[in-house]
C-alpha cells in the first residue's frame, strides 16, 4: 500500500473514494463538509437524508457511506470527527475510531483507493500533530490493510502538510536504522561462534553479546558482513552506481573502510577474487564471479540497503535489474542474484507494515507472476521451491542447513524470521543453528530488525557495538537521500 501526501483540494482528487469530515446531521456544514455537498450535488445530500431518516445521522468516530455525485471520486465516506476537548473526552480513541470506520467501509465496499482530510483539526481545534500521527497510526494497525493501495493524505495548509511530510520522513528514518543496526547486531552476536557446530551451541547457547573466541575481536564486533552493507548504504549516499560501490567495496578490502575497527579480518573467497578485478581496473559490470561454485552468501548479506533504495519501486522488472547489477559485483551466479531478489521482494513488502506471514505469501505471489513469462533455467527455479512453493517455516530445524551457501542462508534466515516472536529471540535462534553465525544473523537480523523495529532491540546491544554512532550518522544520511 502506498501513502501520498500533497496539498490539494480534496473535491477534485480522482480516487475511489474521498473522506468528508462530516458533522452528525450528515446535512452539510462548513469547511470540507460544506465544499464536498456543494461540488457533489444533490445526490450526496439525498443519500445523507436517507441514511439520516434510518439510523439518525452518524455518531462519532463512526463512518457512512454514499455517492460521490459530481466530484471525480466513485464514493464519499462521511465520518464525523470529535471537538477538541484537551484530552478529556476519548478525543484520541474517537479520531482512531474514525480513520479505523472508513478503511472498514472500504474494504467491506471493493475501496482501494482513499484521499483523507485532516479530520477534526479545522474548527474542532484538534492539535494538528497529534492528529497527523493517529491518522497515521491507524493505517498502519489496519488489519486488512493490504487490501488498498493507495491512501492519499490531503492537506489544506502548508503546516499539515509540514506535518504530515516529517512524520513520514522520520518514519523512513526509523525503519533504516532498525535495518542496518538489526544487520549489525545480528553480526555481532555471531561472529565469536563462527563455524561452531549445532550441537555444540545448543549444550552452549548464545544469549548475549559476546567477544574473542573465533577471530579474537572484542564483544560488539560485525564482520564483513555488515561492512559491506554499510559500504552498499555509503555508495547509495551518493547515487546509484555499481562501479561507486565496487570501488567502495575494494576501499574496504584494501584500507578496512568501514570495518569494525578500521581493518579487515575476514573476507570471503568469491568476494576477494571479484575485488581483486575491480582493484586492477574491471569494470564493476563484469567483475562478479559467476560459476556455480560461487554461490556463498557473500552477496545476501550485504543487499539490505537496496530495499531502501526500491522501497518506491513499483516494477518487479526493475527491482530484478537493480538486484542482479549489485549482486553481481561479487556474486553473479543466477543462483545468488534470485536469492537476493527473493530477500528483497520479501523485505519491500514487510516495509509495507503488514504481518510477516501475509508478506511471505505476497511474496511468493509477486516471485511466481514474475517467473511467468521467464525462461530462467528451471532446474535453479526449483532449487527455490521450499520457499517459493512450500512454506519454509514448516520444516523441522534438522532440514534447515547454516552453512555459508546462499539457499542454505536464505532459507535459515527466513526459517528463523517466521518461527520466532521478537527481535531479540530471531536472532539469537540464527546463532544458534550454528555454522556460518554471523551471517547468517545478520541477514535474518535484517528482516527482523525492519519488521519489529529498532525499539525492540535490546539497548545494551546497540550500546555496545562497534561504530554505533557511524551507523547512526548513516542511516541518517541515507534516509535523507532516499526519503523522497
Amino acid at each position: 500500500m502506498e501513502i501520498e501526501i500533497l496539498k490539494a483540494d480534496i473535491t477534485e482528487i480522482q480516487v475511489d473514494a474521498i473522506v468528508n469530515a462530516a458533522n452528525t446531521s450528515l446535512l452539510g456544514g462548513g469547511g470540507v463538509d460544506g465544499a464536498i455537498h456543494r461540488k457533489g450535488g444533490k445526490a450526496i445530500l439525498d443519500e445523507c437524508i436517507q441514511i439520516r431518516n434510518k439510523q439518525g445521522g452518524c455518531n462519532v468516530g463512526n463512518a457512512v457511506i454514499t455517492t460521490a455525485g459530481n466530484l471525480p471520486s466513485k464514493h464519499v465516506i462521511h465520518t464525523v470527527g470529535p471537538v477538541w476537548n484537551n484530552g478529556k473526552s476519548l478525543e484520541e480513541e474517537l479520531l482512531q475510531s474514525c480513520y479505523l470506520s472508513v478503511l472498514e467501509l472500504a474494504v467491506r465496499n471493493n475501496i482501494k483507493t482513499i484521499a483523507f482530510p485532516n479530520i477534526s483539526t479545522g474548527i474542532y481545534k484538534f492539535p494538528k500533530v497529534l492528529a497527523a500521527e493517529i491518522a497515521l497510526h491507524s493505517i498502519n494497525i489496519f488489519e486488512q490493510k493490504e487490501q488498498l493501495e493507495k491512501i492519499i493524505f490531503v492537506c489544506y495548509d502548508d503546516e499539515n502538510l509540514k506535518i504530515y511530510t516529517d512524520l513520514i520522513n522520520n518514519e523512513f528514518e526509523y525503519r533504516v536504522k532498525s535495518g542496518l543496526f538489526g544487520v549489525a547486531i545480528g553480526d555481532a552476536l555471531g561472529v565469536p561462534v563462527e563455524f561452531k557446530t549445532r550441537d555444540y551451541l545448543r549444550n552452549n547457547p548464545v544469549q548475549d553479546m559476546m567477544g574473542f573466541m573465533c577471530w579474537h575481536q572484542p564483544p560488539g564486533t560485525f564482520s564483513d558482513d555488515s561492512s559491506l552493507a554499510f559500504c552498499t548504504a555509503e555508495s547509495l549516499c551518493k547515487d546509484f552506481d555499481i562501479e561507486d560501490m565496487a570501488i567502495t567495496f575494494v576501499k574496504w578490502m584494501e584500507e578496512g573502510y568501514w570495518g569494525a575497527h578500521h581493518k579487515v579480518f575476514d573476507i570471503g573467497g568469491t568476494t576477494r577474487h571479484s575485488l581483486v578485478r575491480v582493484l586492477k581496473g574491471e569494470s564493476a559490470k563484469h567483475s562478479g564471479n559467476f560459476f556455480e561454485e560461487d554461490n556463498g552468501n557473500g552477496s545476501l548479506m550485504r543487499i539490505l540497503p537496496l530495499v531502501f533504495y526500491l522501497h518506491k519501486e513499483r516494477d518487479v522488472e526493475a527491482i530484478y535489474k537493480k538486484v542482479k547489477k549489485v549482486s553481481s559485483i561479487t556474486h553473479a551466479h543466477f543462483r545468488s542474484v534470485f536469492a537476493c531478489f527473493i530477500y528483497v521482494i520479501y523485505c519491500l513488502e514487510i516495509l509495507k507494515d503488514i504481518d510477516k506471514i501475509t508478506a511471505y505469501k505476497n511474496m511468493q505471489n509477486i516471485i511466481s507472476d514474475f517467473l511467468s513469462d521467464k525462461k530462467f533455467n528451471p532446474v535453479e527455479i526449483q532449487l527455490f521451491n521450499r520457499i517459493l512453493k512450500n512454506n519454509i517455516a514448516k520444516y523441522p530445524e534438522n532440514e534447515i542447513e547454516s552453512s555459508g551457501y546462499v539457499l542454505h542462508s536464505l532459507e535459515a534466515s527466513l526459517w528463523c524470521f517466521l518461527n520466532s516472536n521478537t527481535y531479540e529471540e530471531t536472532v539469537l535462534k540464527a546463532v544458534n543453528l550454528g555454522g556460518d553465525t554471523d551471517t547468517t544473523a545478520a541477514i535474518t537480523g535484517g528482516l527482523a530488525g525492519i519488521y519489529y523495529g529498532m525499539d525492540s532491540i535490546p539497548q545494551k546491544w546497540i550500546t555496545g557495538l562497534a561504530r554505533k554512532n557511524d551507523i547512526d550518522d548513516l542511516c541518517e544520511r541515507l534516509s535523507l537521500k532516499l526519503k523522497d
